[in-house]
């Protein structure tokens, strides 16, 4: 029988992705949760919420964090994405920052017991466009990002495609290479 694992996420489109190949693993359950976020490195920040989480629910838990980085703005905001949309909506950002490159990296943390976490990251690179519209669907970077190896935006990927190119596709696919490991 499999283990039951927490993904804490406010977002359901989070939940799905990673449910869905974690489900090889574990008895994925959602647990919608939003503690506020520490400042420091990206590997302080997620520590730190995994180990909030695990705090919280006492048991295996998986949360993400993701960095992203506007070349127009040398990098920033980095970590503190989620700030940065609490001035600037997905739709400006497009039109702000069009004709430049982005960057957003994925990380997944993961606590099976007290001490015990597996920490996968994943990249996209891409380009910034204007968005015709505002309707991203709640996944807010695909309104204005075009993904290197595609010819499409984001929004127009299939679930496929955009596990293959994401940020969250390519740290999924190294936490569960982490994990086969682990289990040989």
């Amino acid at each position: 029988m499999k283990p039951k694992l927490f993904i804490v996420t406010g977002a359901d489109f989070k939940f799905k992705d990673l449910s869905y190949k974690l489900s090889e693993f574990f008895n994925c359950e959602r647990k919608n949760w939003d503690e506020p976020e520490i400042q420091g490195s990206p590997e302080e920040i997620i520590k730190h919420k995994l180990k909030s989480a695990y705090d919280k629910f006492k048991y295996p838990v998986l949360v993400d964090d993701v960095s992203v980085s506007f070349e127009a703005l040398n990098g920033f905001p980095g970590p503190y994405m989620k700030d940065f949309f609490n001035v600037m909506t997905p739709y400006e950002m497009g039109n702000k920052f069009a004709g430049s490159r982005i960057s957003a990296t994925c990380r997944l943390g993961l606590c099976h017991g007290e001490g015990d976490i597996t920490l996968a990251e994943g990249t996209y690179y891409g380009n910034i466009f204007a968005p015709k519209d505002n309707k991203h669907k709640g996944r807010w970077f695909e309104l204005f990002v075009e993904l290197d190896g595609t010819n499409k935006p984001m929004l127009e990927l299939s679930d496929e495609e955009r596990n293959k190119f994401s940020h969250r596709g390519k740290a999924i696919r190294n936490l569960l290479e982490i994990l086969k490991k682990e289990s040989k």
